[in-house]
């Protein structure tokens, strides 16, 4: 019985995921321009955008290390306002996160190098160049609360306490992904629920001695 209950919430919850990224995926299925004072004013759960008038430069990033000290792929940075240079120390609202292995691991042995030795030295100046932002917002159903809590601990007060993450160069998934979600949901739910009602409907059987 209780495995039955188990599989009935699983399959409404897998329900309810896929609802929401069929859901994002229509409303973010095309590509818009926004400004980045709109951004992060109206601070939008989900969507595919351009940022105009902010930039990121990587001298603003932090990696992330996972349980076997290994860094983790994820480089998180945080975005400034067109004409603010990178590197000050005002709270970030909008970080830019960027999977890349190789980039990650030189940008850690970067900032371990930075924390020992004066700024700059030569190759340094590559750290300061201004990158555009487009990528999908990271919402509920694709945000990292683990590394968050990384990154919280890595910036302090250089992040605001509400802030929007844009994955840097990713596209919405489609409706695809959603729609199986939602099918192995209603799939597993059904079968529960059926089963529930089967083992209820069931008659009792004596035992016997």
């Amino acid at each position: 019985m209780r495995l039955g209950w188990i599989g009935l919430i699983i399959g409404l919850g897998a329900m309810a995921v896929g609802g929401q990224a069929l859901y994002e995926a229509r409303v973010a299925g095309e590509r818009k321009d926004i400004a980045y004072d709109r951004l992060v004013r109206e601070m939008p759960a989900f969507g595919w955008y351009r940022v105009k008038g902010a930039s990121y430069s990587l001298i603003d990033a932090v990696t992330l290390r996972g349980v076997t000290g290994a860094t983790l792929p994820d480089l998180y940075v945080r975005a400034h306002p067109a004409g603010t240079p990178g590197g000050g120390e005002a709270p970030a609202k909008l970080l830019v996160h960027i999977e890349d292995q190789a980039l990650a691991d030189r940008m850690a042995a970067t900032l371990a190098r930075l924390a020992e030795e004066p700024y700059p030295v030569a190759g340094d100046e590559t750290l300061e160049v201004e990158h555009p932002i487009e990528g999908t917002i990271e919402s509920l159903l694709t945000i990292d609360r683990t590394d968050q809590k990384g990154v919280r601990g890595a910036l302090g007060a250089r992040l605001a306490d509400d802030y929007l993450i844009i994955a840097q160069g990713r596209k919405p998934d489609g409706t695809g992904r959603g729609l199986s979600i939602l099918l192995a949901g209603l799939a597993l739910a059904a079968f529960s629920a059926f089963a529930l009602l089967r083992r209820r409907d069931a008659p009792e059987i004596e035992g016997t001695c």
